[in-house]
């Protein structure tokens, strides 16, 4: 796990617990104690939005006409109590064509605790069924960017904490403002020069925006950065307020690597490889309006990806870094996402995560991690010996951390109801190739000069203007792809029956982790290990290592094994896809001899952002590398490579997408010669 980064980004990104704003409900509307000032007008609130954000913006007749293959993106500063968010999204479901979608981004430094987020959604009880999906996705109070899949056609980018400096680190363009949050003279430290340089940098030549207010401050800020702005009526008794457009002289705006316009959704989509990451990718691209050709050499999670169980969780670093920022953030989606396929935990279970300290080292380290950390309990917290083992229900050999928001998951079972659920759709948007191998993968010009990827199978040729990778380390049998550092690490599992075994107490309740895991059992079978070997190949069952995962096994829950008979353990061989950083590689594949042609040493400051995209193969992707933790990775990162392949906003801060970009290991060859 990478552990240095420079300071600067360091302290970005070091998550921690946010103050949540402080309300006064003695009147009849929250009145924010830190402001003095209220949230909203009970009598008036939704008209005023609506009269703002939405008529001053021209949004109901864009949204009518909106035909792009990409979300319409709006962002707000000032989440508060989501009204804007409820207004926005009521008008937009009624009015926009049932094709397109809508991307809401919104900014908070106080954001409501749950309780009252809840207790002013009342006010409003004609958002009822919206105000619910809001308040069932509602993240932690933790600073960061936080994804939401509110709807099949809302996504919501919920980023907490300081206003300019998440939007500075926006990786993507909006269409509309909705400057909102406290007055100026209320709330200053948001609305300065770095909040409207960054409203400009995440703008294109017509993005619009409205304000309520039309202090001179604002107005100056905006004019300074390239908006035109114009003095119009207000709402009620407000005078005027502020409306307008970006239109600046000169702009040095790149256009993005691929823009929606170029996308034929008319032509499918390849995807190599059905593990969890090319479902969830298919998943993710088809609730964007695509359609998917699924190629999988076996059938659906024929490999890591079919396991009985897996565990849902993640280690946080001590100090912060790239993968612990990363991680938080997919763990918190990867629950949401899970909520939302299975509501009914058929495949999946919460039943939070034990991180005991087997070892002096690792009880200092988690020491160090609760001194450096500011996270709120219900993420993470410190247990004695005795709370571990009441939380397991057996007996531990330590203490250590306990995850309460994580659990384990049925990886294969998830797999087919994806696999399932996505072919069923009424759109026919998934085509599954069973047991048709992509054995070649090449760039070809066709006669209107058009350049394609060219899929080769046993049943022929076959071009694709979009092609994802997503089979694991096989992606070096590509010649595109063949560079890649990518490593197969094998990992054997043990499986018991516990058929028949009566002291179902003893059982563990909690998955339980040490240097390998336990799991609560699912279908009466106790799963543990697993083992992780970078240099063996094979697929059978090694005995050496079924008696490591019972070592391991025992090294956190002493007396389990000896209360049972271990005569019938079996378990399972797979292979995990692995990077030298141990994060994903998400995003276009790298053209190497373009990299290493154009690369220039002064060159070496840049951000992967800032470099052409001319360096990388055009419409090919990747998505792989989630090594043991793709069940807290692979959601996530599918997100990703849905919004970089469409051309829409990312899930998490633009320092993050650098750090899954592929091209992350060829730019640091070069710099170091």
């Amino acid at each position: 796990m990478p552990t240095s980064v420079n300071s600067e980004l360091a302290n970005y990104l070091q998550p921690r617990q946010l103050e949540t704003a402080l309300l006064d409900w003695q009147a009849t509307t929250p009145f924010a104690e830190n402001f003095d000032d209220v949230y909203f007008s009970r009598e008036q609130g939704i008209a005023e939005s609506n009269y703002v954000f939405l008529q001053k913006n021209n949004l109901p007749e864009r949204w009518l006409n909106w035909s792009q293959n990409r979300a319409f993106v709006m962002a707000e500063t000032g989440f508060g109590t989501g009204l804007n968010l409820l207004v926005a999204m009521a008008s937009f479901l009624k009015t926009a064509p049932a094709t397109a979608r809508l991307h809401w981004i919104s900014t908070e430094l106080y954001p409501l605790s749950l309780e009252d987020l809840k207790r002013a959604h009342t006010f409003w009880p004609e958002f009822s069924d919206l105000a619910q999906l809001v308040e069932e996705n509602y993240p932690l109070p933790i600073s960061g960017f936080h994804r939401l899949n509110l709807h099949p056609r809302i996504t919501v980018d919920l980023l907490l904490g300081d206003a300019a400096s998440n939007l500075s680190a926006l990786a993507g363009k909006v269409d509309t403002w909705c400057l909102d949050g406290f007055a100026p003279s209320k709330n200053p430290s948001m609305w300065t020069e770095q909040l409207f340089t960054a409203l400009a940098k995440a703008s294109h030549a017509n993005t619009t925006f409205a304000t309520f207010t039309s202090a001179g401050v604002v107005k100056r800020g905006l004019q300074a950065v390239g908006f035109n702005v114009n003095k119009v009526a207000g709402f009620g008794r407000k005078r005027e307020m502020l409306s307008g457009v970006f239109n600046p002289a000169v702009t040095d705006e790149k256009p993005l690597p691929l823009t929606s316009s170029t996308i034929n959704k008319t032509q499918p989509i390849a995807i190599i490889g059905a593990g969890l990451a090319g479902l969830a990718t298919a998943e993710a691209l088809i609730k964007r309006g695509f359609k998917v050709d699924l190629y999988e050499a076996q059938t659906p999670a024929s490999g890591g990806s079919g396991n009985k169980q897996g565990a849902l969780y993640i280690k946080l670093a001590v100090d912060a870094n790239p993968s612990s920022r990363f991680y938080l953030a997919g763990l918190e989606f990867s629950r949401r996402w899970l909520e939302n396929l299975d509501p009914q935990q058929q495949f999946w279970s919460p039943t939070g995560v034990l991180q005991l300290a087997t070892n002096e080292r690792e009880a200092k380290r988690q020491q160090r991690f609760l001194a450096n950390q500011q996270l709120p309990q219900a993420l993470v917290k410190a247990v004695n010996q005795t709370q571990a083992s009441e939380l397991a229900g057996s007996k531990t050999t330590a203490g250590g951390l306990f995850f309460p928001r994580a659990g384990w998951v049925k990886p294969k079972a998830l797999s087919e109801h994806l696999a399932k659920m996505l072919s069923n759709l009424t759109l026919n948007k998934l085509t599954l190739y069973n047991n048709l191998a992509v054995t070649g993968l090449t760039q070809v010009k066709l006669a209107n000069e058009e350049k394609v990827w060219q899929l080769a199978t046993a049943k022929g040729n076959k071009n694709y203007q979009q092609v994802v990778i997503c089979c694991a380390a096989a992606a070096k049998n590509f010649a595109p792809s063949q560079t890649l550092p990518i490593t197969a690490v094998r990992g054997q599992v043990s499986y018991l029956p516990l058929k028949g075994y009566l002291n179902q107490e003893a059982i563990p309740r909690t998955v339980v982790c040490g240097k390998g895991y336990a799991l609560p059992p699912a279908d009466n079978t106790l799963c543990f290990g697993a083992t992780f070997d970078a240099e063996d190949s094979s697929l059978e069952l090694s005995q050496t290592d079924q008696l490591q995962n019972q070592q391991e096994l025992t090294a956190v829950l002493p007396t389990l094994l000896a209360e049972l008979s271990t005569s019938s353990l079996n378990g399972r061989v797979s292979f995990r896809c692995a990077s030298p950083d141990y994060l994903p590689l998400v995003g276009q594949v790298p053209d190497v001899g373009a990299w290493q042609k154009n690369y220039t040493s002064t060159q070496s400051n840049l951000a992967l952002a800032d470099f052409p995209s001319e360096w990388n193969c055009s419409g090919l992707w990747l998505n792989l590398g989630h090594g043991s933790r793709g069940l807290a990775s692979i959601p996530l990162a599918s997100e990703l490579l849905a919004s970089l392949l469409v051309g829409e906003p990312a899930p998490f801060e633009q320092a993050l997408v650098n750090c899954l970009n592929p091209a992350r290991f060829i730019l640091k060859d070069l710099k170091r010669q």
